[in-house]
């Protein structure tokens, strides 16, 4: 049976092929709203994080994330690499000396995390057509998950990647209010905001990984 250390990495490698994979979609997502260069700071920033996996194996899982959200910070550059980066960093920083067994330290660290995203993002909230529209509905299902008992980790992100996908949908039909794509006012509509689709990506990875690799 695989340590929940080897867990969190084989997801972390999982998530990063299948950013790396995904540069030309998030290219093309960025066009009409930024500078088309989404898909290659994220492809940059994974490939950085594919070559500290072999570093990773003497860390504790507080310690693992917060490396991967510098690399991811330090690599990416911008917005993508800002927000990335600290979605890990800060999700290492709540578990930090909490026992990994216990599967309520989670929610509890995402929410932690997506806190500080919304901060750092100038009080970013849901419509306003960023990331934080797939990753919100994902860290309330987890929660409500977890606050009902369900402890089977792909049924729990199941159903966060569903509500991650609905985010994603719905920014669609949103007028970007943050970030470079909020200087197309209305025109920004109609077109998904590539960082909803890194949340999916991330999601759906860790949900593959799971159902692959793990006996839950």
């Amino acid at each position: 049976m695989q340590s929940q250390k080897e867990i969190l990495i084989g997801v972390i490698e999982q998530i990063s092929r299948k950013l790396i994979e995904a540069e030309k979609q998030l290219t093309e997502l960025d066009s009409p709203l930024g500078d088309a260069d989404c898909g290659v700071g994220v492809k940059r920033g994974f490939e950085a994080v594919q070559k500290i996996i072999p570093q990773l194996n003497s860390l504790d899982l507080s310690d693992i994330l917060k490396k991967v959200g510098f690399t991811l910070a330090y690599t990416i550059g911008g917005t993508s690499g800002a927000m990335l980066g600290t979605g890990f960093i800060e999700t290492g920083k709540s578990i930090e000396g909490k026992d990994d067994q216990n599967i309520a330290i989670w929610p509890d660290a995402l929410e932690d995390s997506l806190a500080v995203i919304k901060r750092r993002g100038g009080n970013t909230q849901v419509g306003d057509k960023t990331l934080v529209d797939s990753l919100e509905p994902a860290v309330i299902s987890i929660r409500n998950s977890v606050n009902t008992g369900e402890a089977n980790m792909v049924s729990i992100l199941e159903k966060a990647l569903a509500a991650a996908k609905d985010g994603s949908e719905k920014s669609i039909n949103m007028i970007a209010r943050k970030g470079r794509a909020s200087y197309l006012g209305e025109r920004s509509v109609g077109h998904r905001d590539p960082g909803t689709v890194i949340i999916c990506i991330m999601f759906d990875a860790a949900l593959e990984y799971l159902k692959s690799n793990v006996n839950i």
